[in-house]
């Protein structure tokens, strides 16, 4: 209720609260990325990675709500989703259970309204709609920080009554307020729905048959049960089988011919109560959506192959099998032979352990089966086969890229192996690799010829004939270590107009120390340089 209650929250947090705890409920956490998290919501990436970022700060009072961040890397090196996990609750906290359906279903704030109507109805806490707004906060905009309206709140419990999680009966409740029933099941796609367990509960009920909205319906219980469904309550009742309603034992239903031997449920003590679905574990695999075609069965030449990956390969599914056994049966078609294949397997599998092996099929489609090596067919990883020598196709490839890289490597530091050209620091200019040209518009200048090289006369680095080398052939820390010191610099007056240059005439401001602008000066430079 923290969440819930406290305006330093965003709505959006509750709602990205609610989707990482459920979940969290696997042993593995919650793994979901952002953009599954935002998919499951029906929000944006955006808005999910803000809700995460303020679950991961302290709140107020010091508490951190998603203190479990871990960023995990696969076996390769590259990164994958991280693992979360929410803080334990303490016995003492206030809390409220809400479906998770709730928060796919509804906005942020929606729910946010929801959340506070169920914690008030466990609470039997009359409340109106000006009390509601209390708890709904802006959270961008010049009213940020500030309650909703009654108004506004009033028409955030229209779209709940509307969505179908909440019944507003008008006038009914304490001094004419309105009552709200919420409703801790999905509302059904006809838009009819079961009322919860809380509403047959509710106060609301004036009749004597029941606890019941209508006339016989609901029970006739006088006392009140206090235990809870909290998980970590000693007063919590033993679940039943898949969370249905235990029965009598000797409702059992009659088999009169005597051959089916399939396991029944009612065998163990339990039913299921008419009108509603068995569980999953209990349904045949046809309707479960599970493969129901004719057993796999594979050619001994395949199984003697696959032996050495058995584990991995009793793992996959069966569709996978399939695709993996034809693969093998492939590659034999194909002249590669059985104790060559079953070598292969072996030898990378030894080379990998069996826990980082996340996904067996994978794997063995994409790391054990697939050939490495050249284009000879002999070839296996370098290794000829049968005869173990070392491949001499591999082994100048090798040797061709690890010249390449040195080459590369002289380059880069100025030591050109063929020219001869370059010093610190300067790169050959005849065998660095080209660098990547701007694409050039119709109406565009053609580009500048590549200026000359020459050999600075003080220094002797090499410098390009550009600008003011063209007349001293100096490099520039040179040419401004022989210059006298400059004047102080005058105020500067009205920027001086381009004269123009080959009869073109220019308004831009001219270079301070030319009588042309920067283009024009660019033109003179690439026509001094092409002579």
């Amino acid at each position: 209720m923290r969440l819930v209650e406290s305006p330093h929250y965003a709505d959006v947090a509750l709602s990205v609260y609610m989707k990482i705890k459920a979940l969290g409920q696997r042993p593995e956490g919650c793994t979901a990325g952002a953009a599954v998290l935002a998919s499951y919501l029906g929000v944006s990436r955006s808005s999910v990675e803000r809700g995460i970022a303020q679950l991961r700060r302290p709140g107020p009072d010091g508490v951190i709500e998603l203190p479990v961040n871990r960023r995990r890397s696969l076996p390769g090196g590259c990164g994958t989703t991280a693992q979360r996990r929410v803080r334990p609750m303490h016995r003492d906290e206030r809390f409220i259970w809400l479906p998770v359906a709730a928060c796919e279903d509804l906005s942020p704030r929606q729910l946010r309204a929801y959340a506070v109507l169920c914690f008030a109805q466990t609470q039997r806490i009359p409340l109106t709609e000006g009390e509601l707004a209390g708890h709904l906060y802006h959270h961008s905009g010049a009213c940020a920080g500030t309650t909703l309206s009654a108004t506004s709140a009033g028409k955030v419990v229209d779209a709940l009554e509307d969505a179908g999680w909440v019944s507003v009966l008008r006038r009914s409740g304490v001094q004419g307020r309105h009552q709200f029933i919420a409703h801790d099941v999905p509302p059904a796609p006809g838009g009819a729905r079961p009322l919860s367990p809380v509403e047959s509960t509710s106060s609301s009920s004036q009749l004597d048959e029941g606890s019941g909205l209508e006339a016989g319906e609901g029970s006739l219980a006088t006392r009140e049960d206090h235990r809870i469904d909290r998980p970590d309550d000693e007063r919590r009742p033993d679940s039943p089988a898949v969370g249905e309603v235990q029965v009598d034992k000797g409702a059992r239903p009659v088999d009169n011919s005597g051959s089916n031997t399939a396991h029944d449920p009612a065998q163990d003590g339990f039913a299921l109560r008419a009108g509603q679905e068995p569980p999953r574990s209990q349904t045949s695999p046809a309707s479960r959506g599970h493969y129901d075609g004719p057993q796999l069965t594979l050619h001994p030449r395949i199984v003697e192959v696959l032996e050495p990956v058995q584990v991995l390969y009793e793992q996959a599914n069966t569709f996978m099998q399939r695709r993996i056994a034809r693969e093998v049966g492939r590659q034999l078609d194909h002249g590669c032979a059985p104790d060559r294949l079953r070598q292969r397997l072996r030898t990378r599998f030894a080379g990998v352990f069996l826990s980082d092996v996340k996904d067996p099929a994978r794997w063995l489609m994409g790391v054990a089966l697939p050939r490495w090596g050249c284009g000879h067919l002999a070839c296996e990883s370098g290794v000829m086969w049968p005869s173990g020598e070392p491949c001499a196709a591999c082994a100048d490839i090798r040797a061709a890229r690890l010249r390449e890289r040195e080459r590369e490597h002289r380059i880069e530091r100025g030591q050109c192996p063929d020219h001869g050209l370059g010093g610190p620091g300067v790169g050959c200019t005849e065998c660095a690799p080209p660098r990547r040209r701007r694409p050039v518009l119709a109406n565009a200048a053609a580009p500048p010829a590549p200026a000359a090289l020459s050999v600075c006369r003080e220094c002797g680095c090499r410098i390009r004939l550009v600008g003011p080398a063209l007349v001293d052939q100096m490099c520039r820390p040179c040419r401004e270590a022989g210059q006298p010191a400059q004047p102080v610099a005058q105020p500067p007056g009205p920027a001086p107009r381009c004269s123009g240059w080959l009869g073109e005439t220019c308004d831009r401001p001219a270079i301070p120390t030319r009588r042309v602008c920067a283009r024009h000066r660019a033109s003179e430079l690439r026509a001094e340089a092409a002579g």
